[in-house]
């Protein structure tokens, strides 16, 4: 292990084992940076914590003694039990839990040693370590760790051979309703965590800022660290810790506000791939105008013997002519004068599909009611999904979710209509 446990930092979010011995260990995702999963487990309104958070360098920190039930499991079944924190072992792994992020060796060196100790200290079995995704029920209700080399693990941990469990399993999803399978698809599509009951996703609920855009994000300022979180119409940021205290980007003008404006700017304009600029004319302009958040940075287009630059905007598009950067236009004004079908606007439509890696169908009859509504900007790919008997297409926008049942093209409906 990579020093000692560090122990100075505790959660209150644990109780009685009930008199139940110590008897499984389950392995957990962050889906977050180690600062951010500290400030969230160790909130008492998370009511959610763990045992044992290991971050990527390795080091480990003890949130809660073992002597008592961390609330880590949520709803959970395995072999029978259900009480599984009175029974249970819980370890966070810093991770982003996409299925991309690696554990690096430091992390699996003190996982491995600490789950190594943990097993002798308790004679776990070695079906009695698993990962949150093994026992969370309705089956697929979570993924962590995804991505993780559980079975190398295992082989590291028991010296005994062992049956080895599937690496990744991708157990069938069960959901209450089809727009909880539709929301959750269009989080994951822009990965985002799933908190309904965060403070900050409850705000953005009740304001109608439709969608996430982007992943949650951390800035630091003055010593003190904040979250942020940009959905279609506005970005919100809350100080770690100070989950109830939600504000809005654009609220953020007194001048004693402005070194944590600047540095939402920075950092939502970075998601976007580039550097913000507070002289640069479409940056200006998305500060005045309600366009969204940015999605990407400037790119060219040239169509005959004209070039424009362009940036996509959770809302629109803006466009200007190559060296007339002030005259700013926005494709919605391009499309509703002269059409879908004018060369710059295809052009913009094209790329704005195409930078979602989506594909811009123009007689598909869920993209034609995108430009009736206009939801935003898309966020991913169409998907599929299979609901109480009926297949569905499904499209997330940056305001909401176009879906319809496949074979009834013509009934479109949206997301926000039946949530």
């Amino acid at each position: 292990m990579t020093g000692a446990i560090n122990t100075s930092i505790r959660s209150p979010n644990y109780g009685s084992r009930n008199g139940r011995s110590i008897s499984m260990i389950v392995i957990h995702a962050t889906a977050g940076t180690v600062r951010s999963a500290l400030a969230w487990l160790t909130n008492p309104a998370s009511r959610v914590s763990a045992h044992y958070l290991i971050d990527k360098a390795g080091q480990i920190y003890r949130l809660v003694p073992d002597e008592y039930a961390a609330w880590h499991a949520g709803r959970a079944a395995w072999r029978g039990e259900t009480a599984i924190n009175d029974i249970s072992l819980g370890i966070e792994l810093e991770n982003a839990n996409n299925g991309r992020d690696p554990y690096p060796a430091t992390q699996m060196e003190s996982l491995v040693q600490l789950t190594r100790d943990k097993v002798a200290q308790y004679r776990i079995a070695p079906d009695m370590v698993v990962r949150h995704l093994d026992i969370a029920i309705p089956r697929g209700r979570k993924s962590d760790p995804a991505g993780f080399p559980w079975n190398d693990f295992l082989r590291q941990v028991f010296a005994e051979p062992i049956d080895a469990l599937p690496e990744h399993p991708i157990p069938p999803v069960r959901y209450a309703t089809l727009s909880q399978m539709l929301l959750h698809e269009a989080y994951r599509q822009v990965g985002a965590v799933e908190w309904s009951d965060w403070t900050m996703f409850r705000t953005a609920r009740a304001a109608g800022l439709g969608l996430p855009v982007a992943p949650s994000f951390e800035v630091t300022v003055a010593g003190r660290s904040y979250i942020g979180q940009s959905f279609g119409r506005e970005t919100l940021v809350s100080p770690i810790a100070e989950w109830k205290r939600v504000d809005r980007l654009s609220m953020l003008t007194a001048p004693e506000h402005q070194p944590l404006r600047e540095a939402l700017l920075r950092a939502i304009y970075a998601q976007a791939g580039e550097t913000y600029r507070p002289d640069w004319a479409f940056h200006q302009y998305a500060q005045h105008t309600p366009i969204g958040p940015p999605l990407s940075p400037g790119f060219r287009i040239r169509i005959d013997d004209d070039e424009w630059v362009a940036a996509i905007y959770a809302l629109d598009v803006i466009y200007c002519p190559v060296n007339r950067w002030r005259a700013i236009s926005r494709l919605s004004d391009l499309i509703a004068s002269q059409g879908e079908r004018d060369p710059l606007a295809m052009a913009l439509i094209e790329r704005l599909y195409e930078h979602a890696g989506s594909q811009w169908r123009p007689n598909w009859s869920l993209h034609q009611h995108a430009l009736r509504c206009q939801p935003g900007a898309p966020l991913g790919r169409s998907f599929r999904v299979s609901f109480d008997g009926r297949d569905y297409v499904a499209e997330a926008f940056a305001l909401d979710v176009l879906f319809c049942a496949i074979g009834e093209w013509d009934n479109v409906q949206r997301l926000s209509e039946i949530v």
